[in-house]
């Protein structure tokens, strides 16, 4: 599949790419707490997050990707990856919590008392270890899609050559003698007194 030339895309439109860049929050978040409900960290989320995410920011901002779309792609990657990773240890602590306490799953997600347990549970010595181990993975995960989404906007299209007309005369060249009248500033071997 080719890609269009940057030169034919429309001028791109940063809001509504990060709009759209933004629907793959929830679908990451989603594959990240099934997966990490099995006991797996995987750099896939990851790569699937950024990839979706440069995906349909491209979609959204019509195709054009500049250095605040790579940005925001970036941003929305590293934000849904933090998300996820809290939200893997709400996962992992819910079904306990609302069995102690005897309140529903949804109850017990609006409880004050839940984020401070699974904030708690995060700062423990043995999950800091998983923590760190899903962030080296995820940032593996991520790094060749953002690093492409960044080098996309370094790339400068290249000048197409001026189209010359047979019927529209060429202008003169510097230095070119018209009708072979003499170039003052170049004609020094007569000696004006």
């Amino acid at each position: 599949m080719t890609q269009p030339s940057p030169s034919s895309l429309p001028p791109e439109n940063v809001r509504r790419g990060v709009i759209f860049a933004l629907l793959a929050l929830p679908a990451g978040v989603i594959a990240w707490d099934l997966l990490w409900s099995v006991g797996f960290i995987a750099s896939i989320v990851a790569f699937g997050v950024a990839y979706l995410a440069a995906r349909l920011y491209r979609l959204g901002s019509g195709g054009r990707v500049t250095r605040s779309g790579a940005i925001a792609i970036a941003v929305i990657t590293i934000g849904t990856l933090i998300v996820a990773f809290i939200s893997g240890f709400a996962v992992d602590i819910v079904g306990e919590y609302s069995r102690v306490t005897g309140a529903s799953i949804t109850e017990s997600l609006l409880s004050p008392r839940f984020w401070s347990i699974v904030f708690t549970s995060m700062t423990a010595p043995q999950s800091l270890i998983s923590l760190l181990l899903a962030a080296v993975f995820g940032a593996l995960g991520c790094f060749s899609i953002l690093r492409n989404a960044f080098r996309q906007t370094t790339m400068v299209p290249a000048a197409e050559p001026p189209v010359s007309d047979p019927s529209v005369p060429t202008p003169p060249q510097y230095g070119v003698r018209l009708n072979d009248e003499p170039d003052d500033a170049a004609d020094t071997s007569t000696d004006k007194k």
